[in-house]
């Protein structure tokens, strides 16, 4: 399996490029030779869905059906407490105006968009484009309200915005769980032994990453949205964490719940890659 090719589709934010920062660096050794392709998460979903690439970030919110070809590795997730998207205004508004808005989402398939329905089933007009849209949208008055996820996250108030809603409290408080956001997902179809060593290769980059700060940055404001070393540093310092380098106890009975909720078929056994 020498210098066996192997590409791996991931969104250009901070924590995704966090993680796999030492292997685009070169600094951990594989038998693997990847190459990596990114793209905002909404057409990286679209990809899953298509089955595209053999290893890809995607949004949980997808993962019922992604998940006959593809299994959620260990190690990669955005999950936790405290990490998840704002509704954002311009202007205060209540649950009762919604129905006479309009709000930004950034993506049909996206976390976002779940955990929106999640909180209100109501009418209101949707908007789906690009996550760094949203913002400018919203300043514009193309929008009322807007979704925020990634660096947006930080940087709302910068431009006078108000958080209305953070959707990933009130999953919390219905749910008493953690809220998953997206995974790393691999082809059930590859070696069990190619499997194994992208989860190693990702744990060993998560670890060099985090002893590296200096030489990563760099690496991370190429491809980020918002160049501020300290929006970097609290956007890898919120969606990195525990969880990110392995699914511990809370984070399991996070995607319990989601699984639950999404109706799927499956055991957790059954779509997660575990090495056994």
């Amino acid at each position: 399996m020498s210098n066996k090719q192997l590409e791996i589709a991931l969104s250009p934010c901070p924590n995704d490029v966090f993680i796999i920062s030492g292997l685009l660096l070169n600094k951990i050794p594989s038998f693997l030779n990847l190459s990596f392709h990114f793209e905002d998460i909404e057409t990286l979903n679209q990809l899953a869905l298509n089955k595209k690439y053999p290893v890809i970030k995607a949004s949980f919110a997808i993962w019922k059906d992604i998940s006959p070809f593809y299994e959620l590795l260990p190690v990669g997730s955005a999950l936790g407490f405290g990490v998840g998207p704002l509704i954002i205004s311009k202007n205060f508004y209540s649950v009762k105006d919604f129905p006479n808005l309009k709000i930004a989402i950034p993506g049909k398939h996206t976390t976002a968009h779940l955990l929106f329905n999640f909180f209100y089933s109501g009418n209101i007009k949707k908007i789906f484009v690009r996550y760094n849209q949203i913002i400018p949208m919203v300043l514009e008055n193309k929008t009322d309200l807007g979704i925020l996820i990634h660096e947006g996250r930080f940087i709302y108030k910068n431009y006078g915005l108000k958080a209305l809603v953070d959707l990933g409290k009130f999953w919390e408080e219905k749910t008493n769980a953690p809220l998953p956001l997206g995974g790393f997902f691999i082809k059930k179809e590859l070696k069990f032994e190619i499997k194994k060593e992208i989860v190693k290769l990702l744990r060993s980059s998560i670890e060099w990453a985090k002893n590296n700060w200096e030489t990563v940055f760099p690496v991370l404001q190429k491809y980020a949205q918002e160049l501020d070393e300290n929006t970097i540093k609290n956007h890898v310092d919120t969606y990195v964490n525990e969880y990110t380098f392995e699914l511990k106890s809370p984070a399991i009975k996070g995607l319990k719940v989601l699984a639950e909720f999404l109706k799927m078929p499956y055991k957790l056994e059954e779509i997660i890659f575990f090495e056994v």
